[in-house]
């Protein structure tokens, strides 16, 4: 299930006893309990002494990594923020993920979103910023730049997916009923003292958790079907035969839920500096959205809103324009849902019924459209992607 724990943008780490290491760096301070503030405020007002749901604080040591031989092989995780429709898109969460085949080992190296590259515009602007390469300068150099960054000497594998693809993969992983609130709680930092270095550290261990919570489950069909749902539902060049592989030689070299110390994550560029573990199981996850909500409220601060109503009415608009178009003109259908396809936008509908309608009705007119345009293969892979997604909601 590579594209599973993989593609998710994100821990369940075994710290919490005291006198521990957590992910190879030594723990500061370390506790079972709530952190107590010191009561001081962060350069943006924030009182970061209230936000207490937190298992351990580390202090990320350059130091202090495993440095594991032989064989690695390097995915890149990248989480697109881009709008309903639109082909570009900002990489607004970058997670190369390194899977060490000969010794048995994973390691998660998570890049802050605003790390300094030449994304193509006047130094002036401070506009050069690892975020906007990917949507100015396209995937290609997106990957030469964040190999350069975590210092690797190439990207052999990636995975791309944007808001409305988080969503599925959360509900795959467990969080069916608060996959929302999760990747909320993902995508935060304003309520964080270290700011988006928190955030993306959040992440990274958030991949580390579902590795290790679902890693000895892959070995039967579940995992099989698993694993077939999370590559259709990302952009990938990552095949199923491809995964399969690379988690034998994992399992055949020791990787298992029983070894923790075999998965960490560090931060790129390197940095000393404390960061707070947070537990992202779907019971906490609520308690720190509910914090996150509190705090954002009572500074004023843009919390980033969701407005459902006004997504599904853009989606709306936009299959009745399809719609619409869909009797005179088959490439007018495909340039419209091409890319709302891609990005199965319709996951974003929370009425469970309402999204199966959204779905039927853009994969519908694609399939047909792809037909008429003498595009069988297209069409093919639409249907493929379907029979999967009605596979896995079945199982529920």
């Amino acid at each position: 299930m590579v594209a599973w724990f993989v593609a998710c943008i994100f821990i369940l780490t075994a710290c919490g006893e005291s006198n521990s290491t957590v992910d190879g760096q030594s723990a500061d301070s370390a506790s079972t309990g709530a952190q107590q503030g010191t009561g001081s405020a962060n350069k943006d007002g924030i009182d970061t002494s209230t936000f207490t749901v937190t298992d351990t604080t580390v202090t990320l040591r350059n130091s202090e990594f495993p440095s594991p031989s032989g064989r690695v092989v390097n995915v890149m995780v990248t989480g697109l923020d881009s709008r309903l429709g639109d082909p570009m898109g900002h990489a607004d969460a970058n997670h190369l993920v390194r899977f060490f085949l000969d010794s048995g080992c994973i390691e998660i190296i998570s890049i802050p979103r605003d790390t300094p590259h030449d994304a193509g515009f006047e130094d002036t602007t401070g506009l050069n910023k690892l975020t906007n390469v990917r949507a100015n300068r396209g995937r290609a150099a997106y990957h030469v730049a964040a190999a350069e960054i975590a210092g690797v000497s190439r990207i052999d594998y990636w995975v791309e997916f944007g808001f409305s693809q988080a969503i599925g993969l959360l509900e795959l992983m467990g969080y069916k009923e608060n996959a929302s609130s999760t990747l909320r709680v993902l995508r935060s930092r304003q309520a964080y003292a270290a700011g988006d270095y928190q955030r993306v550290y959040n992440q990274g261990q958030f991949i580390r958790q579902i590795i290790l919570r679902a890693f000895d489950q892959t070995d039967n069909f579940l995992g099989e079907l698993a694993l077939r749902a999370s590559l259709a539902l990302v952009e990938t060049n990552l095949t199923y035969e491809t995964c399969d592989q690379m988690l034998d030689a994992l399992r055949s070299r020791g990787f298992s839920d029983a070894d923790p110390s075999r998965i960490w994550v560090r931060l790129k560029p390197a940095l000393i500096t404390k960061l707070k573990v947070y537990s992202f199981d779907s019971a906490n996850v609520d308690a720190i959205d509910h914090q996150i909500t509190q705090k954002i409220s009572r500074l004023g601060l843009d919390s980033i809103p969701v407005n459902t109503q006004t997504y599904e009415r853009r989606l709306y608009n936009l299959v009745q324009k399809a719609a619409a178009d869909s009797a005179r003109s088959a490439g007018s259908v495909i340039r419209l849902l091409r890319r709302p396809y891609e990005q199965r936008a319709w996951l974003q509908i929370p009425n469970l019924s309402k999204r199966k309608m959204y779905r039927d009705r853009i994969c519908g007119m694609l399939i047909a459209s792809y037909r008429r345009v003498k595009n069988p293969d297209a069409a093919k892979r639409i249907e493929d992607y379907i029979a999967i997604e009605n596979r896995v909601n079945a199982g529920r």
